[in-house]
């Protein structure tokens, strides 16, 4: 992939398409409201030129998704667009028919989601799910040129084209593999606008910058304009040519990205800007951590799933009071490990200690209050809760599984937790498929803080938060931490988070620890050029703007990021 310092520059400048031609996609006046007359979406104008990206941002629940569906001509249930005109890729959108509808879908406006496993048909070949999709958006072509435009699309993302990799499962790649693949699925029909919807969202550092330079060069190459909605706003100097920042539904800053990112004038703006973390590395109170006998010691911890080993002598320990990190890219085997830890995965070897005693592999053969001391928070917050419970029964549920008390006390303590997470508690009257992503995220994190844990295991609880609210979540479990000796172990592929939070850090790469040790140490001169990736590749604000870059070998330069 090329470097696109040249073209930010150039973005930057005003320059690369504005004016060149009849924008692709053209929102004016747009309104939604949904049952009770509640505006989520007001008078909303967008544009997008063929070839630009357009980074929209916001936090959970400002209507940036709700904006980015109505392209595809899409509303979610009880919601109504009221007024305003939609036009993309040359049609009025809102006049289309469902016939129309379902034209204008993948052959003029393509989709590309956050989770990438949820796009997929488990039981189809990835192939298959290409071929079908070219043969929608393009009926007349035969199949001979569907097989050639699916090799060009696999090509175009870098996938192999051949006949073996087209007849793999969705479950058989990784899920940078995959996304690649519901890229390739989004150009093949050669559309005129892309919604890139988080589309790196779970990704490690290395396999996103390789996501996100592919969308650049996709957009510039075929001309596509994109509009890009994300949380995660380091992302955008080197991605995004405008910049739309949306809050309560409305837009409150716009403006080409690099000037918005460089000179914020909403006050907004100016919060999540401030919210984003950057490299500030954390030093630790050593004597609190050390004095004290570790609660949780892991040695040799070996795991596989049937006979394909994941982990290897994995050693390591967590001391009351401590946040350790594991990060590593996708594959490395950090799930696996976090999952052993908490007894949803069996199939492992060697010694797991909890206060010195032995863990049993599985979570149903361990006693309650293990149970309660060590709690997991899950990744993915649409299947981390029970889609038939509201959102403060599953909190009540956990609280009642290791506490014995009344009814009316485990309630109490269930709003008590919602409130810590800063979500209204009359949300907890809603079902997980009312509430927003970042909303559920909270509620997952409500549930494990209910049972009054010691040590939770964190696998990757920010990805579906925007900054603003991660800030917020991370300073409690931060504020927890100091005050109460609550542990963590942090799983993530955000190394700048890590870098704000943790006081070590273990990086994984092929189910073994390729590096360990104090955060400051390994971030700031890793040893080996798999940890110097990784550090080279992390997103940041200051980097992405020109402010002190961060060279592969990570040598002093953190200290260069905002404090």
């Amino acid at each position: 992939m090329n470097n696109h310092s040249g073209r930010a520059d150039a973005r930057a400048a005003g320059l690369g398409g504005a004016g060149e031609s009849v924008p692709a996609v053209e929102i004016t006046d747009l309104s939604v409201e949904i049952a009770g007359g509640r505006v989520i979406v007001d008078s909303v104008d967008l544009t997008i030129e063929p070839g630009r990206i357009l980074g929209l941002v916001g936090e959970s629940g400002s209507g940036k998704t709700t904006v980015a569906m109505a392209l595809l001509g899409y509303t979610r249930a009880g919601a109504v667009i009221t007024t305003g005109s939609v036009h993309a890729a040359g049609v009025d959108v809102r006049a289309l028919d469902a016939k129309g509808l379902l034209a204008l879908r993948g052959g003029g406006v393509s989709y590309v989601p956050q989770d990438p496993r949820a796009a997929f048909n488990p039981g189809l070949r990835i192939g298959e799910q290409l071929l079908e999709c070219i043969a929608a958006a393009d009926p007349g072509l035969d199949a001979e040129a569907r097989a050639e435009r699916a090799a060009e699309a696999l090509e175009a993302v870098g996938l192999p084209a051949d006949r073996e990799f087209q007849r793999r499962f969705p479950h058989q790649l990784s899920g940078g593999q995959l996304q690649r693949v519901g890229i390739a699925i989004a150009v093949a029909p050669r559309p005129r606008v892309v919604v890139w919807d988080e589309p790196t969202t779970g990704l490690d550092v290395i396999t996103q910058h390789r996501i996100l330079e592919l969308v650049r060069e996709l957009c510039t190459e075929y001309r596509i304009a994109g509009l890009y909605v994300t949380h995660d706003l380091a992302v955008l100097p080197n991605l995004a040519d405008d910049l739309a920042v949306m809050r309560n539904g409305a837009i409150v800053e716009r403006g080409r990205a690099l000037q918005v990112l460089r000179s914020p004038q909403h006050e907004y703006t100016k919060q999540l800007l401030a919210s984003v973390p950057g490299f500030r590395l954390r030093v630790g109170d050593e004597s609190k951590t050390e004095a004290a006998p570790p609660v949780l010691e892991v040695a040799g911890l070996n795991a596989a799933y049937r006979r394909s080993p994941v982990l290897a002598g994995v050693d390591f320990a967590v001391s009351p009071g401590e946040c350790a990190a594991i990060v590593g890219e996708s594959g490395s085997g950090k799930t696996t490990l976090s999952r052993s830890l908490i007894g949803l995965h069996h199939e492992y070897t060697g010694d797991v200690r909890w206060h010195g005693s032995r863990l049993a592999t599985r979570a149903s053969r361990r006693s309650r209050i293990e149970r309660r001391q060590l709690q997991y928070i899950f990744q993915s917050p649409h299947s981390a809760l029970n889609p038939r419970a509201t959102a403060l029964d599953s909190i009540v549920f956990a609280r009642k599984t290791v506490h014995s008390a009344k009814p009316e006390q485990h309630r109490s303590a269930a709003l008590d937790a919602l409130r810590m997470v800063e979500l209204d508690p009359a949300k907890g009257e809603l079902l997980p498929a009312k509430l927003s992503g970042g909303e559920r995220q909270r509620v997952a994190i409500a549930r494990a803080l209910v049972t009054d844990p010691e040590l939770i295991i964190c696998d990757e609880i920010t990805s579906a938060l925007d900054v603003v609210v991660q800030k917020k979540i991370m300073d409690l479990l931060m504020g927890l931490r100091d005050s109460a000796g609550l542990s963590y172990l942090f799983v993530t592929h955000n190394i700048a988070l890590v870098s704000d939070i943790a006081d070590r850090v273990l990086v994984l790469k092929s189910g073994r620890i390729e590096e360990s040790g104090e955060t400051g140490s390994v971030l700031r001169r890793p040893q080996s050029r798999y940890v110097q990736d990784l550090v080279a590749f992390t997103p940041t604000l200051d980097t992405g703007l020109g402010g002190g870059g961060r060279s592969t070998e990570g040598a002093g330069d953190l200290e260069k990021g905002p404090r």
